[in-house]
């Protein structure tokens, strides 16, 4: 399976330009590319002025041209997050389109960023996402949630071989960045593809350097710092229930967690 990983400069606040970027970087990545992924809030930019103006209900138009994106060119598309109303709460929310437009699953960051915003305005999700794609268990964890091996471990266990992970993640943190990523697919034995957003909001530069890690912590495919979209390959076989049978010996060497 073929991976896109679409890591671009989000304008803050400037929604309409966000979306016609995303739409015109999905339209090239899709003529190469099985599965789509974008990062965190592309939409917004992690702009938190005006919230309310750009909250989107379950049945939003962009939902809808996301939907029919993947059903046209027949891929899957995990179009990052956006601000989702859920009845009189917003969560911080991630979709996965099947190439038929289905909407197969959907994840609610549970862990929320304390140091900015995210965490006034946002409620937190109650759930793991775990699907099939291309037959490949599949999770998702959102950017600060590399800090929370927990969820991590519990997803490797459950049998899942690939986290998809949608980040807003700053350049001066980027250490952190490449260090967690890279322990959260050696102690689990999972493969990690992680977006990140390139670009600048006020004066934090986001770190780019979207990633793909295998198991063993190799990074198989790693962007630099500005926009541009970033391939990876995903090898069914090779990966088949590797989670789960890691997970188990990293949970005898480190003990239960």
């Amino acid at each position: 399976m073929r991976i896109a990983m679409i890591q671009m400069a989000s304008a803050s606040g400037d929604v309409e330009r966000n979306i016609s970027r995303a739409f015109s970087m999905m339209e090239e990545a899709a003529e190469k590319s099985d599965l789509l992924v974008l990062p965190e809030l592309w939409t917004i930019g992690y702009n938190f002025h005006h919230f309310e103006e750009h909250i989107l209900s379950r049945h939003a138009l962009l939902l809808e041209k996301l939907s029919d994106f993947a059903r046209t060119h027949r891929v899957t598309l995990s179009p990052g997050t956006l601000p989702i109303r859920h009845g009189a709460i917003i969560r911080n929310t991630g979709f996965l389109f099947a190439p038929d437009g289905k909407c197969i699953a959907e994840y609610s960051k549970r862990h929320l960023f304390q140091g900015y915003l995210e965490a006034q305005l946002f409620h937190p999700g109650d759930a793991l996402m775990q699907t099939r794609i291309h037959g490949i268990q599949t999770g998702m964890a959102v950017c600060y949630e590399f800090y929370f091996p927990k969820m991590w471990r519990k997803m490797a266990k459950a049998g899942t071989t690939l986290v998809l992970a949608p980040a807003s993640w700053p350049k001066k943190h980027i250490l952190q960045w490449r260090v967690l990523s890279a322990a959260r697919a050696i102690e689990n034995g999972i493969c990690i593809c992680a977006v990140n957003m390139a670009g600048t909001y006020k004066d934090v530069v986001l770190g780019g350097h979207s990633r793909f890690i295998d198991p063993l912590g190799h990074v198989l495919a790693e962007a630099g710092e500005g926009e541009e979209i970033c391939y990876a390959e995903y090898d069914e076989e090779k990966y088949k229930d590797l989670g789960k049978k890691l997970s188990v010996v990293s949970g005898v060497v480190y003990g239960k967690q």
